[in-house]
């Protein structure tokens, strides 16, 4: 009897305590709630009104970094553009060859050359935007430069036309694997080299 007397009670506290802590995590969370609200919420007005503006000179200084980048990424596909002449005239010439019943003709020096040249004419328009990139950069420079209070004269480059582009330092490379096969298809037309005749 007793313990059927004190059930009731003891469920009854139980019951109680569960509601309190219940009571007690909501009101926790909306406390907690509502200060996170109000940190967002400060973070953002200072944001909206103490943060500094952007100037024009840092907007100017993140151009020149993105020319700069470009820059160099045209630069390096010049360099892999030689590499991979390199890389194809040898075998184009051979695969000619192999098409022209494996005989030396003029087939295999006319391939030599014109896959000289459409690599050659491929690093010529890379190198022509590389130096107009390099010229925006200048006229970024020269803007950047007009609001200091030094004197400062940026570095000025020469205007590269087409033509230049085509025919500069850089490209003779492509001329010195152009001779080796002109002078080649020379001395086949003069009958100085011949193809081996194939003995059945």
């Amino acid at each position: 009897n007793r313990g059927i007397r004190w059930a009731g009670p003891v469920w009854k506290y139980r019951r109680v305590t569960l509601w309190r802590r219940a009571a007690v995590g909501a009101i926790a969370g909306a406390v907690g709630g509502s200060a996170a609200s109000l940190v967002v919420a400060a973070g953002s007005k200072r944001a909206a009104g103490g943060g500094s503006e952007v100037t024009a000179d840092e907007l100017d200084k993140e151009l020149i970094d993105q020319l700069h980048a470009a820059t160099l990424k045209a630069s390096d596909s010049c360099f892999e553009i030689k590499k991979l002449c390199a890389t194809v005239v040898v075998p184009t010439a051979t695969l000619v060859a192999l098409f022209s019943n494996r005989r030396l003709g003029p087939a295999v020096f006319v391939a030599g050359l014109l896959t000289i040249s459409f690599f050659w004419l491929a690093d010529a328009v890379g190198y022509y935007y590389q130096r107009r990139l390099r010229s925006v950069m200048e006229s970024v420079w020269e803007r950047r430069a007009s609001r200091c209070a030094e004197t400062w004269d940026p570095p000025h480059t020469a205007k590269v036309s087409p033509l230049r582009a085509a025919f500069n330092g850089s490209m003779y490379f492509y001329m010195l694997m152009a001779i080796p096969v002109a002078v080649g298809w020379i001395l086949y037309i003069l009958k100085v080299i011949e193809s081996p005749t194939v003995v059945s």
